[in-house]
């Protein structure tokens, strides 16, 4: 904390300098010091500092520095976010086999994961607040988490609601296309990773794996299209209302999270493309 506080603090120094080298630099080194002082700097070494602080030596390096760390903490949020989609897939294939027990048991491990997504989050929404970066940079890199954070969110929320339902009296056809869903959504989520640790190991691929991960999302969403038609039909003749509208709210869900998985692939993209780490 002492570092980056003394980081923020060498900024604000670095933005003075400036502002003098421009001031006596428009106005002439004679005019702020007395004549024949001693104290009067050789005009080139002046033009050198000028240009050292202009060009951004000191402050692009540190303001680099600070962004690496956040989008590297960043990274550490959305690998709790892959164990989250991981461990969902685990649960529902063990719903879905009427491993109930087990179910439960796993239910209870992503909303835990969940909260600890939340919890690195909140940590790194104070380290930014205590950072030396550029509240531009700050914005891009609280979207990014928010909007990740929405996957987590939304795959808890199909978590509960599958409880609700009885796994005996789901049909076959629709239990194959569920286990089809969130097998492509684990498939998204590991695509999701690999774009970030290209941004963050800067490989130059970070568009291409981007693109991967579109493709994947728009997968999810014609299986969806398919899948909700099949439960619909599921629900003109199931003896429980609950269980065939609790599966259509956990498909919904499901494609929800995808979609945030696209969006969060976008916001990736757009800050490696505006840095030039394609």
């Amino acid at each position: 904390m002492a570092l980056k506080v003394m980081g923020s603090r060498l900024l604000d120094w670095i933005e003075n300098i400036k502002e003098i080298v421009s001031v006596v630099t428009n106005m002439g080194w004679q005019s702020v010091c007395p004549q024949n002082s001693k104290y009067i700097p050789n005009s080139n070494y002046l033009q050198r500092v000028g240009i050292m602080l202009g060009s951004g030596h000191i402050g692009f390096w540190l303001g680099e520095r600070a962004e690496k760390e956040a989008i590297s903490a960043c990274e550490k949020h959305m690998e709790k976010i892959f164990s989250i989609v991981r461990k969902f897939r685990e649960y529902v294939y063990a719903f879905l086999d009427s491993d109930c027990a087990k179910a439960k048991e796993m239910s209870s491990s992503i909303i835990a994961l969940e909260r600890e997504a939340d919890q690195i989050k909140e940590n790194i929404m104070k380290e930014l607040m205590e950072s030396s970066l550029h509240p531009m940079d700050q914005d891009e890199i609280i979207r990014l988490l928010m909007t990740a954070d929405d996957i987590a969110a939304h795959v808890k929320s199909a978590t509960r609601k599958l409880l609700y339902a009885h796994p005996k009296d789901i049909p076959e056809d629709v239990k194959s296309g569920i286990r089809g869903l969130v097998d492509l959504l684990l498939e998204e989520a590991l695509s999701l990773m690999e774009t970030i640790e290209a941004l963050v190991k800067r490989t130059g691929e970070v568009v291409s794996k981007a693109e991967k991960t579109e493709r994947l999302e728009e997968k999810i969403d014609d299986v969806r299209v398919d899948l909700i038609a099949k439960i619909l039909d599921w629900g003109d003749t199931a003896p429980h209302i609950r269980d065939w509208l609790m599966i259509k709210e956990v498909v919904e869900n499901i494609e929800a999270s995808s979609d945030r998985m696209e969006d969060t692939t976008d916001l990736i993209r757009a800050i490696a493309v505006l840095r030039g780490k394609r």
